[in-house]
């Protein structure tokens, strides 16, 4: 499971809802900030999906985002250790 596609589904959702507006960056003209509201704003979604839950289908109970990603962890360190190929999981 790639980190981008939770990062991905929150900017778009917070785009697409108004939530994060143009108005929530500071604009000069070597660099562009994102306000400390937004970057609230932000890290209050990534928190709500990081606690929302999917079904694993292997384990056959419904998961959060947040376990998930330590169970893609757990597989990665069999696989470095060569226990077991490593196979990401798919939604």
């Amino acid at each position: 499971m790639s980190s981008l596609l939770i990062a991905d589904r929150i900017i778009f959702s917070l785009l697409n809802k108004n939530i994060i507006t143009e108005d929530d960056f500071e604009k000069e003209v070597n660099f562009c900030y994102m306000k400390k509201a937004a970057r609230q704003k932000v890290l209050q979604a990534y928190d709500l999906r990081m606690k929302e839950t999917i079904k694993h289908r292997d384990l056959g109970r419904n998961v959060s985002y947040r376990h998930l990603i330590r169970l893609e962890g757990y597989k990665l360190v069999k696989h470095l250790m060569n226990d077991k190929e490593y196979e990401a999981f798919k939604i």
